[in-house]
C-alpha cells in the first residue's frame, strides 16, 4: 500500500479539508452543550424494513464511502436485517434541528475473519456505502488512531443509545467523558464472565477499557458500534464499543474493540 493510501495520510487530507466548526448550540443535557456538527462522522445503522425502520447500533465514517462498527451489529439476528445507515443526524425526532441527515443503503458487509461469536473478541466490522459521500459541515469522517500508545487518556464516547440501564433509547446524538482503565484493573471486572466469551481475559493489544472512576458515566445497551474518542489536532476514533457489565457503575468500566491493532485490516479494504 502507498503511503498517500495509508490511514495516516488520509487523516492529513481530513484535517486539511474540514475546517472548525461553529454552531449553535442545539441541546443541553446535565449542564454540556451538544453542537449540531461537533461529531460529524456519527453514523447509526437501521434495521427492520424500509416502512419501519428501527436505529439501533452506531458506527464512525472513516472515509467517502465506509462506516466502522462493531461485528456484533451485523451478524446478531434478533436485530433483524440491516438496511440503512444514516449520517449527518443529531435528533431522530426533529426536521428542525442544526442538521442534514442523509440516509445510505449498503453494498457490503465485512465482517473481520477472526470474529467467532460467542466469543468477543475482534469485534469489528466495515459496512461499504452504496454511493459515495459528499463531505461537508454536518458530514466528514474521523481520523483513526493508529498507534497504541494514546496522547491523553480522557475519552469522549458518543452515540444515541440508552441513558440508563433498562431505560428507553434516546433520540437526541450525546456525549459523555471517560476515562482509560488498565487492562489489570478491567480485567478484574471481567474474570467472571463466561470461558467462551473471553477465553484469554481482556486482551490489550485488541481491547480498551473506558468508564468512570467517580460519575456514573458510560456507554448503555444500544451504544453497541459507537465511537471511543480522543481529541488531539482532529477527533481521533480509538474504540468501538462492544460490550460490557453494566451501565454507569463506577469503577465497571466498559470494553472497546482497540482501533489502532486493525489499521492494517481497514486499509487494506478501504484504501487498496
Amino acid at each position: 500500500m502507498s503511503v498517500a493510501n495509508s490511514a495516516e495520510a488520509k487523516c492529513e487530507e481530513y484535517k486539511h479539508r474540514v475546517k472548525k466548526r461553529a454552531s449553535i448550540i442545539t441541546y443541553v443535557f446535565g449542564g454540556t452543550a451538544y453542537l449540531g456538527k461537533e461529531f460529524p462522522h456519527m453514523a447509526i445503522l437501521g434495521y427492520g424494513i424500509p416502512e419501519k425502520i428501527d436505529w439501533l447500533c452506531g458506527g464512525s465514517l472513516i472515509s467517502d464511502q465506509f462506516v466502522l462498527t462493531a461485528a456484533h451489529c451485523l451478524v446478531t439476528s434478533n436485530l433483524g436485517d440491516l438496511i440503512r445507515v444514516r449520517l449527518g443526524e443529531l435528533d431522530l425526532q426533529s426536521v428542525s434541528d442544526d442538521a442534514n441527515p442523509q440516509d445510505f443503503g449498503i453494498s457490503g458487509k465485512i465482517v473481520h475473519p477472526n470474529y467467532h461469536p460467542p466469543s468477543q473478541y475482534n469485534d469489528i466490522a466495515l459496512l461499504k456505502l452504496d454511493r459515495q459521500v459528499q463531505f461537508s459541515d454536518y458530514i466528514a469522517p474521523i481520523c483513526l488512531q493508529v498507534n497504541r500508545n494514546l496522547p491523553n487518556a480522557n475519552f469522549i464516547a458518543t452515540g444515541w443509545g440508552r441513558t440508563e440501564l433498562g431505560g428507553s433509547q434516546s433520540d437526541i446524538l450525546m456525549k459523555v467523558d471517560l476515562e482509560y482503565f488498565p487492562n489489570e484493573v478491567c480485567q478484574r471486572n471481567y474474570d467472571d464472565v463466561a470461558l467462551e466469551s473471553l477465553s484469554r481475559g481482556i486482551v490489550d493489544d485488541t481491547q480498551i477499557c473506558a468508564g468512570s472512576r467517580q460519575e456514573e458515566k458510560d456507554t448503555c445497551q444500544g451504544d453497541s458500534g459507537w465511537p471511543l474518542q480522543i481529541r488531539d489536532d482532529a477527533l481521533y476514533l480509538v474504540g468501538i464499543t462492544s460490550f460490557g457489565k453494566a451501565c454507569g457503575v463506577v469503577n465497571s468500566p466498559a470494553v472497546y474493540t482497540r482501533v489502532s491493532y486493525y489499521v492494517p485490516w481497514v486499509e487494506g479494504i478501504v484504501w487498496s
